[in-house]
């Protein structure tokens, strides 16, 4: 565990900013690495929840849309790394295969 300081999230007591750090707190034990996996304290749906009916939305917070935004960047990085790493065309991928011998 990183001993990193919380960033500011504010100084009100809302409700709304109060589950936000509880959220930030729970995701430290349960660790970043994990929400980078889409493994997510359930707070932040609560703290979504609550700011969405503060504001009279009528859409329910939609937690797993976060989830699907790290998968979605994470498998984009992947990609990435794969065509640097091995290549997207045979040649690419038997010069890649020699300079790692």
């Amino acid at each position: 565990m990183h001993n990193k300081t919380m960033p500011e999230i504010s100084t009100k007591h809302h409700s709304v900013h109060k589950l936000v750090q509880e959220a930030y707190e729970d995701q430290n034990l349960l660790g970043w690495r994990h929400a980078i996996r889409g493994r997510l304290s359930t707070k932040w749906t609560k703290a979504q929840t609550l700011h969405a009916q503060m504001r009279g939305s009528e859409r329910p917070a939609q937690g797993n849309i976060i989830i699907r935004l790290i998968w979605n960047t994470v498998d984009g990085l992947w990609k990435e790394r794969n065509k640097m790493e091995h290549g997207t065309t045979e040649k690419e991928r038997t010069l890649n295969a020699v300079a790692r011998m």
